[in-house]
């Protein structure tokens, strides 16, 4: 597979991430949803976190590991979910630890 076909692969797979996502959402009721579309900062990791599990797929291919499309396609599933675990576990306020 091609470095292009690596990166398609991996943000294929950020993008189905975030269909998962979606999905979670449609079931709070409306008025517990958070704003998705309505908010910029969120159609930013909409489109943002995919990209990210693409460009990591990319230098994979890049790096001379050869990657088929499955395997492009759960890097690109799973950079999102660690990047979004790995802000999550960052305290907000650095005075205070839990």
């Amino acid at each position: 597979m091609s470095e292009l076909g690596a990166f398609a692969f991996g943000t294929l797979g950020g993008f189905l991430i975030s269909v998962v996502r979606l999905t979670e959402l449609a079931a709070l009721p409306r008025i517990e949803r958070p704003p998705t579309f309505s908010d910029p900062l969120w159609i930013f990791q909409f489109v943002a976190l995919p990209v990210v599990g693409g460009i990591l797929a990319f230098v994979y291919q890049a790096d001379g590991i050869s990657l088929k499309p499955l395997l492009a396609l759960n890097i690109g599933v799973t950079a999102p979910l660690i990047l979004k675990t790995l802000a999550a576990a960052v305290p907000r306020d650095p005075g205070k630890v839990n």
